[in-house]
Protein backbone atom coordinates (compact mmCIF):
# COMPACT_ATOMS: atom_id res chain seq x y z
CA UNK A 1 0.00 0.00 0.00
CA UNK A 2 1.12 3.58 -0.70
CA UNK A 3 -0.25 6.60 1.14
CA UNK A 4 -0.78 10.09 -0.20
CA UNK A 5 1.27 12.38 2.01
CA UNK A 6 -1.11 15.26 1.34
CA UNK A 7 -4.45 13.76 2.42
CA UNK A 8 -3.49 10.38 3.87
CA UNK A 9 -5.57 8.32 1.45
CA UNK A 10 -4.10 4.88 0.68
CA UNK A 11 -3.70 3.16 -2.68
CA UNK A 12 -2.60 -0.28 -3.80
CA UNK A 13 -0.20 0.94 -6.49
CA UNK A 14 1.92 3.97 -7.34
CA UNK A 15 -0.08 4.33 -10.53
CA UNK A 16 -3.29 4.81 -8.55
CA UNK A 17 -1.57 7.34 -6.31
CA UNK A 18 -0.26 9.25 -9.31
CA UNK A 19 -3.73 9.42 -10.85
CA UNK A 20 -5.12 10.63 -7.51
CA UNK A 21 -2.71 13.59 -7.49
CA UNK A 22 -4.93 15.32 -10.06
CA UNK A 23 -7.41 15.87 -7.21
CA UNK A 24 -4.74 17.99 -5.55
CA UNK A 25 -3.97 19.75 -8.86
CA UNK A 26 -0.41 18.51 -8.56
CA UNK A 27 1.90 16.85 -11.05
CA UNK A 28 3.82 13.71 -10.09
CA UNK A 29 7.14 15.55 -10.21
CA UNK A 30 5.84 18.29 -7.89
CA UNK A 31 4.50 15.72 -5.44
CA UNK A 32 7.77 13.86 -4.97
CA UNK A 33 9.99 16.94 -4.98
CA UNK A 34 7.82 18.70 -2.36
CA UNK A 35 6.90 15.74 -0.17
CA UNK A 36 10.18 13.82 -0.49
CA UNK A 37 12.80 16.50 -1.23
CA UNK A 38 16.16 15.10 -2.31
CA UNK A 39 19.18 17.23 -3.19
CA UNK A 40 22.32 16.85 -5.30
CA UNK A 41 25.23 16.02 -3.00
CA UNK A 42 27.49 18.44 -4.90
CA UNK A 43 25.50 21.66 -5.35
CA UNK A 44 22.36 20.99 -3.25
CA UNK A 45 19.97 21.53 -6.17
CA UNK A 46 16.77 19.49 -6.12
CA UNK A 47 17.14 16.08 -7.80
CA UNK A 48 15.47 16.05 -11.20
CA UNK A 49 12.52 13.68 -11.45
CA UNK A 50 12.10 11.20 -14.31
CA UNK A 51 10.69 8.15 -12.53
CA UNK A 52 10.12 7.28 -8.88
CA UNK A 53 12.87 4.65 -8.88
CA UNK A 54 15.33 7.02 -10.55
CA UNK A 55 14.46 9.86 -8.18
CA UNK A 56 15.12 7.88 -5.01
CA UNK A 57 18.23 6.20 -6.45
CA UNK A 58 20.02 9.36 -7.65
CA UNK A 59 22.32 11.49 -5.51
CA UNK A 60 23.46 13.73 -8.37
CA UNK A 61 21.86 15.47 -11.32
CA UNK A 62 24.79 14.85 -13.66
CA UNK A 63 28.02 12.93 -14.07
CA UNK A 64 29.83 16.27 -13.88
CA UNK A 65 28.47 16.89 -10.38
CA UNK A 66 29.34 13.33 -9.37
CA UNK A 67 32.95 13.80 -10.50
CA UNK A 68 33.23 17.19 -8.78
CA UNK A 69 31.91 15.78 -5.51
CA UNK A 70 34.33 12.84 -5.59
CA UNK A 71 37.25 15.24 -6.05
CA UNK A 72 36.11 17.56 -3.26
CA UNK A 73 34.93 14.99 -0.69
CA UNK A 74 37.28 13.42 1.87
CA UNK A 75 38.91 10.41 0.21
CA UNK A 76 37.50 7.82 2.63
CA UNK A 77 33.99 9.23 2.21
CA UNK A 78 34.37 9.13 -1.58
CA UNK A 79 35.67 5.56 -1.41
CA UNK A 80 32.79 4.41 0.79
CA UNK A 81 30.25 6.02 -1.53
CA UNK A 82 31.75 4.60 -4.74
CA UNK A 83 32.07 1.16 -3.20
CA UNK A 84 28.45 1.28 -2.08
CA UNK A 85 27.35 2.11 -5.64
CA UNK A 86 28.82 -1.19 -6.85
CA UNK A 87 27.41 -3.16 -3.92
CA UNK A 88 23.92 -1.72 -4.41
CA UNK A 89 23.97 -2.40 -8.14
CA UNK A 90 25.17 -5.97 -7.62
CA UNK A 91 22.38 -6.66 -5.15
CA UNK A 92 19.63 -4.82 -7.03
CA UNK A 93 20.41 -6.37 -10.42
CA UNK A 94 21.82 -9.66 -9.10
CA UNK A 95 24.96 -9.08 -11.17
CA UNK A 96 27.54 -11.82 -11.64
CA UNK A 97 30.18 -9.94 -13.65
CA UNK A 98 32.03 -6.73 -12.82
CA UNK A 99 30.41 -3.78 -14.61
CA UNK A 100 32.32 -2.77 -17.74
CA UNK A 101 33.37 0.74 -18.67
CA UNK A 102 30.33 1.05 -20.94
CA UNK A 103 28.02 -0.11 -18.14
CA UNK A 104 29.47 2.39 -15.66
CA UNK A 105 29.49 5.29 -18.10
CA UNK A 106 25.82 4.76 -18.97
CA UNK A 107 24.83 5.04 -15.30
CA UNK A 108 25.49 7.65 -12.61
CA UNK A 109 28.49 5.66 -11.43
CA UNK A 110 32.14 6.74 -11.78
CA UNK A 111 34.17 5.22 -14.67
CA UNK A 112 36.86 2.62 -14.06
CA UNK A 113 39.63 5.27 -14.10
CA UNK A 114 38.07 6.88 -11.02
CA UNK A 115 37.93 3.55 -9.17
CA UNK A 116 41.57 2.93 -10.05
CA UNK A 117 42.52 6.31 -8.59
CA UNK A 118 40.60 5.66 -5.37
CA UNK A 119 41.30 1.97 -4.82
CA UNK A 120 44.39 1.19 -6.89
CA UNK A 121 42.80 -1.61 -8.94
CA UNK A 122 39.16 -1.70 -9.97
CA UNK A 123 39.18 -5.42 -10.68
CA UNK A 124 40.68 -6.29 -7.29
CA UNK A 125 37.88 -4.27 -5.68
CA UNK A 126 35.27 -6.07 -7.78
CA UNK A 127 36.73 -9.46 -6.80
CA UNK A 128 36.53 -8.40 -3.16
CA UNK A 129 32.85 -7.56 -3.67
CA UNK A 130 32.14 -10.95 -5.25
CA UNK A 131 32.11 -10.05 -8.94
CA UNK A 132 33.63 -12.19 -11.68
CA UNK A 133 35.68 -10.41 -14.34
CA UNK A 134 37.22 -11.29 -17.68
CA UNK A 135 39.52 -8.28 -17.72
CA UNK A 136 42.51 -6.79 -15.92
CA UNK A 137 44.19 -3.38 -15.63
CA UNK A 138 46.78 -2.85 -18.32
CA UNK A 139 49.50 -0.36 -19.17
CA UNK A 140 50.55 -1.18 -22.73
CA UNK A 141 49.09 0.59 -25.75
CA UNK A 142 47.19 -1.74 -28.08
CA UNK A 143 48.71 -0.88 -31.43
CA UNK A 144 48.32 -4.07 -33.41
CA UNK A 145 50.98 -5.34 -35.78
CA UNK A 146 52.27 -2.98 -38.48
CA UNK A 147 53.31 -5.91 -40.61
CA UNK A 148 50.96 -8.71 -41.49
CA UNK A 149 53.52 -11.53 -41.41
CA UNK A 150 50.99 -14.31 -41.86
CA UNK A 151 49.47 -12.75 -44.98
CA UNK A 152 46.05 -12.96 -43.34
CA UNK A 153 43.19 -10.80 -44.58
CA UNK A 154 40.09 -9.20 -43.18
CA UNK A 155 36.83 -10.84 -44.25
CA UNK A 156 33.93 -8.48 -44.93
CA UNK A 157 30.41 -9.87 -44.86
CA UNK A 158 28.48 -9.75 -48.14
CA UNK A 159 25.60 -7.94 -46.42
CA UNK A 160 27.79 -5.04 -45.29
CA UNK A 161 26.36 -2.10 -47.28
CA UNK A 162 29.01 0.51 -46.42
CA UNK A 163 32.16 -1.49 -45.66
CA UNK A 164 35.06 0.11 -43.85
CA UNK A 165 38.32 0.62 -45.72
CA UNK A 166 41.60 -0.80 -44.41
CA UNK A 167 45.07 0.35 -45.34
CA UNK A 168 47.96 -2.09 -45.46
CA UNK A 169 45.92 -5.26 -45.24
CA UNK A 170 44.03 -7.29 -47.84
CA UNK A 171 40.30 -7.83 -47.62
CA UNK A 172 37.89 -10.38 -49.05
CA UNK A 173 34.10 -10.26 -49.28
CA UNK A 174 32.43 -13.45 -48.11
CA UNK A 175 29.37 -14.62 -46.21
CA UNK A 176 29.83 -14.63 -42.43
CA UNK A 177 27.47 -16.49 -40.11
CA UNK A 178 27.53 -13.54 -37.72
CA UNK A 179 29.21 -10.16 -37.49
CA UNK A 180 30.41 -7.93 -40.32
CA UNK A 181 34.19 -8.45 -40.09
CA UNK A 182 36.43 -11.39 -39.24
CA UNK A 183 40.11 -12.24 -39.58
CA UNK A 184 41.19 -15.08 -41.82
CA UNK A 185 43.78 -16.19 -39.23
CA UNK A 186 41.42 -17.26 -36.46
CA UNK A 187 44.25 -18.37 -34.20
CA UNK A 188 45.91 -14.94 -34.36
CA UNK A 189 42.63 -13.16 -33.58
CA UNK A 190 41.18 -15.76 -31.15
CA UNK A 191 38.15 -16.07 -33.44
CA UNK A 192 37.17 -12.44 -32.98
CA UNK A 193 34.20 -11.17 -35.00
CA UNK A 194 33.22 -7.52 -35.18
CA UNK A 195 29.75 -6.13 -35.79
CA UNK A 196 29.87 -2.56 -37.13
CA UNK A 197 27.05 -0.16 -36.36
CA UNK A 198 26.23 3.36 -37.41
CA UNK A 199 24.24 5.28 -34.79
CA UNK A 200 21.01 4.58 -36.70
CA UNK A 201 21.87 0.87 -36.94
CA UNK A 202 22.67 0.83 -33.23
CA UNK A 203 19.31 2.39 -32.31
CA UNK A 204 17.37 -0.02 -34.51
CA UNK A 205 19.28 -3.11 -33.40
CA UNK A 206 18.99 -2.43 -29.67
CA UNK A 207 15.29 -1.65 -29.90
CA UNK A 208 13.14 -3.31 -32.57
CA UNK A 209 15.91 -5.67 -33.66
CA UNK A 210 16.85 -6.77 -30.14
CA UNK A 211 15.58 -10.37 -30.30
CA UNK A 212 17.16 -10.99 -33.70
CA UNK A 213 20.44 -9.56 -32.44
CA UNK A 214 20.34 -11.89 -29.44
CA UNK A 215 20.09 -14.82 -31.83
CA UNK A 216 23.14 -13.53 -33.71
CA UNK A 217 25.10 -13.28 -30.46
CA UNK A 218 24.04 -16.82 -29.58
CA UNK A 219 25.39 -18.08 -32.90
CA UNK A 220 28.72 -16.49 -32.03
CA UNK A 221 28.58 -18.12 -28.60
CA UNK A 222 27.93 -21.54 -30.11
CA UNK A 223 30.95 -21.06 -32.37
CA UNK A 224 33.09 -20.14 -29.34
CA UNK A 225 33.91 -16.79 -30.97
CA UNK A 226 34.67 -13.39 -29.52
CA UNK A 227 32.18 -10.70 -30.47
CA UNK A 228 32.73 -6.93 -30.51
CA UNK A 229 29.93 -4.49 -31.34
CA UNK A 230 31.70 -1.44 -32.74
CA UNK A 231 29.63 1.76 -32.97
CA UNK A 232 30.86 4.60 -35.19
CA UNK A 233 30.09 7.33 -32.68
CA UNK A 234 31.34 8.49 -29.30
CA UNK A 235 29.54 7.01 -26.30
CA UNK A 236 28.74 10.47 -24.91
CA UNK A 237 26.86 11.37 -28.11
CA UNK A 238 25.05 8.03 -28.27
CA UNK A 239 23.85 8.63 -24.71
CA UNK A 240 22.04 11.71 -26.02
CA UNK A 241 21.14 10.45 -29.50
CA UNK A 242 17.66 11.95 -29.12
CA UNK A 243 19.34 15.33 -29.65
CA UNK A 244 20.99 14.24 -32.89
CA UNK A 245 18.50 15.29 -35.63
CA UNK A 246 20.36 13.38 -38.34
CA UNK A 247 19.60 10.05 -36.66
CA UNK A 248 16.59 10.68 -34.43
CA UNK A 249 13.29 10.87 -36.27
CA UNK A 250 10.47 12.95 -34.83
CA UNK A 251 7.95 10.76 -33.08
CA UNK A 252 10.43 8.02 -32.25
CA UNK A 253 9.60 6.55 -28.86
CA UNK A 254 12.92 4.84 -28.17
CA UNK A 255 14.92 6.61 -25.46
CA UNK A 256 18.63 6.43 -24.60
CA UNK A 257 17.66 5.00 -21.19
CA UNK A 258 15.81 2.10 -22.83
CA UNK A 259 18.56 1.47 -25.35
CA UNK A 260 21.39 1.37 -22.83
CA UNK A 261 19.37 -0.76 -20.46
CA UNK A 262 19.47 -3.34 -23.27
CA UNK A 263 23.21 -2.77 -23.78
CA UNK A 264 23.91 -3.45 -20.09
CA UNK A 265 21.60 -6.46 -20.09
CA UNK A 266 23.39 -8.00 -23.08
CA UNK A 267 26.79 -7.41 -21.49
CA UNK A 268 25.80 -9.29 -18.36
CA UNK A 269 23.91 -12.06 -20.18
CA UNK A 270 26.70 -12.67 -22.71
CA UNK A 271 29.96 -11.72 -20.94
CA UNK A 272 32.06 -12.71 -23.98
CA UNK A 273 30.78 -9.71 -25.99
CA UNK A 274 31.98 -6.12 -25.81
CA UNK A 275 30.44 -2.83 -26.91
CA UNK A 276 32.92 -0.24 -28.15
CA UNK A 277 32.08 3.34 -29.17
CA UNK A 278 34.63 5.28 -31.26
CA UNK A 279 34.72 8.59 -33.10
CA UNK A 280 33.69 8.01 -36.71
CA UNK A 281 34.50 5.61 -39.53
CA UNK A 282 38.21 6.35 -39.78
CA UNK A 283 38.78 5.39 -36.16
CA UNK A 284 36.44 2.44 -36.59
CA UNK A 285 38.64 1.12 -39.44
CA UNK A 286 41.82 1.61 -37.44
CA UNK A 287 40.28 -0.06 -34.42
CA UNK A 288 39.13 -3.14 -36.37
CA UNK A 289 42.65 -3.64 -37.70
CA UNK A 290 44.22 -3.17 -34.26
CA UNK A 291 41.87 -5.67 -32.63
CA UNK A 292 42.49 -8.34 -35.27
CA UNK A 293 46.28 -7.95 -35.23
CA UNK A 294 46.93 -7.33 -31.52
CA UNK A 295 47.41 -10.93 -30.44
CA UNK A 296 43.99 -11.57 -28.87
CA UNK A 297 44.25 -8.56 -26.52
CA UNK A 298 40.51 -7.97 -26.84
CA UNK A 299 39.79 -11.04 -24.70
CA UNK A 300 41.45 -9.69 -21.55
CA UNK A 301 41.07 -5.93 -21.93
CA UNK A 302 37.99 -3.75 -21.55
CA UNK A 303 38.11 -2.17 -25.00
CA UNK A 304 36.07 0.93 -24.09
CA UNK A 305 38.40 1.61 -21.17
CA UNK A 306 41.39 1.15 -23.49
CA UNK A 307 39.88 3.58 -25.98
CA UNK A 308 38.90 6.13 -23.32
CA UNK A 309 42.44 6.12 -21.88
CA UNK A 310 44.03 6.35 -25.35
CA UNK A 311 45.56 2.87 -25.14
CA UNK A 312 43.58 1.68 -28.17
Amino acid sequence: MVKCKICGKEFETDRQLHAHLKAHKMRVIEYYQSQYPRHDKHDDTIIKFKTKDQYFACDFNSRTNLKKWIKSAPKEEAKDYCKKLLIDRKEKKNLEYAPTQVELRTLLIPPIQCYNELFGDYYDLCAELGFKSNYYNFEKVITGSDKNKSGAKIYIDTREKKPLRFEGIDTEVRTLKFGDYAFSDEEASCKCYIERKSVSDFIGTLSGGYDRFCREIERAEQADAGFVILVEEMLSRCLSFNYLPQVYKKGTKVTPEYLFHNVRKLGQTYPFIQFLFVKGRVQASETVKKIFTSGCAFKSVDLQLAYDTKKL
